[in-house]
C-alpha cells in the first residue's frame, strides 16, 4: 500500500454522491502513478455502487455509508459497507440489460471494469471493488 485509507462516512443524503467524488479527486491529487483509465473506471465503478446503496439499501431511510479507498503500488481497491437493507443481487447473473433499458447497466458496467467486485453480507452490506492491476 502507498499511503493510508482515504474514508468517507457519513449517513447518505442528496450531497452523499458528490462528497464520495470530491474525496477520490483528492485522493487522485496525491496519487500521480494510477492512470487516469483506472482513476476514471474505478471511479465510475464506485459512484454506482455508491449510487445503488443511496437508491436500494436506503430506500426505507438514509443509512450509514462508509468507503474506504487506498491506493496499492499497482492497483486501488474501495471497500464500502453500509447498514441498509441486504442487497438481493447475485454479481454472477448480472448482464447489461436490453439497450433501450433505461436503468441497469452500472453493476455489469462496473464488473467489466474491475478486477473484483464482490459483495457479501455479515450484519452489513460490504461491496469490495478492486482496479485491474496497472
Amino acid at each position: 500500500m502507498v499511503g493510508g485509507a482515504w474514508v468517507y462516512d457519513s449517513i447518505t443524503g442528496w450531497a452523499t454522491l458528490d462528497e464520495i467524488d470530491n474525496l477520490l479527486e483528492r485522493m487522485w491529487s496525491v496519487n500521480f502513478h494510477v492512470p487516469g483509465a483506472v482513476r476514471m473506471e474505478i471511479g465510475m465503478a464506485a459512484a454506482e455502487i455508491a449510487a445503488n446503496i443511496v437508491e436500494h439499501a436506503g430506500a426505507d431511510r438514509p443509512v450509514r455509508m462508509r468507503m474506504e479507498a487506498r491506493v496499492g503500488l499497482n492497483d486501488v481497491r474501495i471497500d464500502f459497507t453500509d447498514d441498509g437493507s441486504p442487497s438481493t443481487i447475485e454479481l454472477e447473473r448480472v448482464r447489461l440489460p436490453h439497450e433501450m433499458a433505461e436503468t441497469g447497466r452500472g453493476l455489469a458496467i462496473a464488473q467489466a471494469v474491475l478486477q473484483t467486485l464482490s459483495y457479501r453480507r455479515h450484519g452489513l452490506n460490504r461491496w469490495t471493488l478492486v482496479s485491474k492491476p496497472f
